[in-house]
């Protein structure tokens, strides 16, 4: 008979289940030249190195799948400054009681690591002494004082407080949600999608690989992150978007827009401030705006509507232009395309070079001057 048995965990140690491997293989080896009723030693020893690799990366796997959890509910009176921080982890914030902040922490080992006693370990220590501080309603969460307790383990952090709360998130590696709050609210993520939903004031986000996306805000809007895209919707105040490489939506924005994108497309619906878009490569779209609008694309088409007469700035080195005004409103044209025809109302006060390369235009009684040029394509007014 064949034994092979299962060697313990070793932090220090290779991988248990490519040592079980070995182990295994050693042992079957005697018998691969031996044939019992039919069928080879080597098939059967393959099929027991296979059973007995499957069991142990079972057991592994169950072994590191136990999670720590804590909670505590804090007594709070009046507004709360809230400051959570899970890296690696994640962030959620709800609102709840008016009279106490509740913490419910969940925390996993982080598989694929041969570490997990000391995962276990840190676990149980984390469960014992939780990372939370209270001075009256000011709290921190996840601020833990010996780092060497996070190693091999995630933190992830499920927050009710009173909707009249400041918060302040961070996350090395991992979402934050944030959701009914009176704010301001300052977010900032390493690595994970920020979502930011019905809060009262001023949202301030940042982030290197992260997705943005926030919703009904009642303030002004900050974002900035290095790569991922960026969606905000029903925005009260006036909105700062940048991103290096992503997709920019923004739509339903009461004050003014400005987004900056190096490559992705930018579009803007339903502003009704002024609105600045610079993209190094990608589309600019911006419909339905009331205020002036300034575009600039090294790459890509620019299309522009308005609801009421204002200056339009529009510059593509190598895309075409499109521009809707204002029914019934009043303007100065001056368009000009490179390689391109340059199509636009004729009126008394028109005047177009004799290649329609280019037009002046005085709309009704004039107005606000439209300014459009392109390097290579066409341009439409209407």
């Amino acid at each position: 008979m064949v034994e092979c048995q299962l060697p313990k965990l070793d932090v220090a140690g290779s991988s248990p289940v490519s040592r079980s491997k070995t182990q295994c293989r050693r042992r079957f080896l005697v018998l691969e030249d031996d044939n019992v009723g039919g069928m080879s030693n080597r098939s059967i020893g393959r099929s027991m190195v296979h059973a007995s690799v499957a069991l142990l990366a079972g057991a592994c796997v169950a072994l590191g799948s136990d999670p720590g959890t804590f909670d505590r509910t804090l007594p709070v009176s009046g507004p709360v400054d809230l400051d959570v921080r899970s890296d690696p982890g994640g962030v959620a914030i709800t609102t709840g009681s008016s009279t106490s902040v509740r913490v419910h922490a969940v925390i996993k080992p982080l598989y694929g690591r041969l570490d997990l006693d000391l995962a276990e370990a840190n676990i149980r220590a984390l469960e014992k002494n939780p990372p939370i501080e209270q001075v009256g309603n000011r709290i921190r969460i996840g601020y833990v004082k010996d780092q060497a307790l996070l190693r091999g383990v995630t933190i992830h952090f499920e927050i009710e407080t009173p909707s009249l709360t400041v918060a302040h998130a961070y996350t090395a590696s991992g979402g934050i949600r944030i959701d009914g709050i009176t704010g301001p609210v300052e977010a900032s993520t390493t690595s994970g999608q920020i979502e930011i939903s019905n809060v009262a004031s001023e949202i301030k986000t940042t982030g290197h690989s992260s997705a943005v996306v926030i919703r009904n805000a009642g303030g002004h809007v900050f974002v900035r992150t290095q790569s991922g895209g960026i969606q905000l919707t029903s925005i009260r105040g006036a909105v700062e978007a940048e991103t290096t490489s992503g997709r920019t939506v923004i739509a339903d924005v009461s004050g003014e827009v400005r987004s900056t994108t190096h490559s992705g497309s930018i579009s803007i619906d339903n502003a009704r401030g002024a609105v600045v878009a610079h993209d190094d490569s990608g589309s600019i779209l911006a419909l339905r705006l009331g205020g002036s609008v300034h575009a600039e694309t090294k790459s890509g088409a620019i299309r522009i509507s308005q609801l009421s007469p204002a200056p339009i700035r529009a510059v593509s080195d190598s895309g075409a232009i499109k521009v809707k005004l204002a029914s019934g409103g009043g303007y100065l044209v001056d368009a000009k395309s490179r390689s391109g025809k340059v199509l636009g109302p004729v009126t008394n006060t028109s005047h177009r070079t004799t290649d329609a390369h280019s037009l002046k235009a005085q709309i009704g009684s004039g107005g606000p001057l439209v300014d459009l040029d392109t390097q290579s394509s066409r341009i439409n007014i209407n």
